[in-house]
């Protein structure tokens, strides 16, 4: 169970470790399922037509920060009311597993398991954590590298974040895009 208002960072991995993301169109599917279900009502497909014209008035969760890899995901979310994570990765994730399944004639499940998460209990664990979600792409070329590579190398891992078009990185460095929507306005720290 989550507490309402506190940040928690949420992953997950494609099942054996397999690719969830194998093309552009996938990638941009996961992203704009993160707008079009962040809220209380049903997902509906016209959504997808042009995700970023759909409104939403009241969303499930806040999302702070995100990155899609090419086999598991990040989430930087805040509870904002009580089973919101929960809806929000249900929705996400069989609405996503459908589209997949559907698209390359997959059945099954595509996830390792139930989504993870951990509980952000310090502005200190909040800001490393929004910049572990951001230089995640860094290791897209070097997949064995150490978490701690990324801060040894951390003007290269900003570098090659900085054109990364599936995280929120690009958001936080002010670059306009329909994407923007994803993220909830006023992050707060704790």
């Amino acid at each position: 169970m989550h507490i309402i208002d506190e940040h928690y960072h949420v992953y997950n991995r494609g099942a054996h470790k397999a690719p969830i993301f194998l093309d552009k169109s996938d990638y941009e599917r996961f992203v704009a399922l993160l707008y079009v279900a962040n809220r209380n009502d049903r997902l509906k497909s016209k959504w997808f037509r042009n995700p970023w014209q759909t409104k939403t008035d009241s969303r499930l969760v806040d999302i702070f920060s995100y990155c899609l890899m090419p086999n598991h995901f990040h989430l930087g979310l805040l509870e904002k009311s009580e089973g919101g994570i929960e809806v929000f990765l249900h929705k996400i994730c069989t609405s996503y597993a459908m589209y997949y399944n559907r698209k390359y004639d997959h059945s099954g499940t595509i996830f390792q398991g139930p989504y993870k998460h951990k509980h952000v209990d310090s502005d200190e664990y909040l800001r490393y954590l929004i910049q572990y979600i951001h230089l995640n792409p860094f290791g897209i070329e070097e997949p064995d590298m150490m978490k701690s590579a990324k801060i040894e190398y951390l003007e290269e891992a900003t570098l090659y974040s900085k054109t990364y078009d599936y995280s929120s990185f690009k958001d936080y460095l002010g670059e306009i895009r329909p994407q923007n929507a994803v993220l909830s306005r006023g992050l707060t720290s704790r």
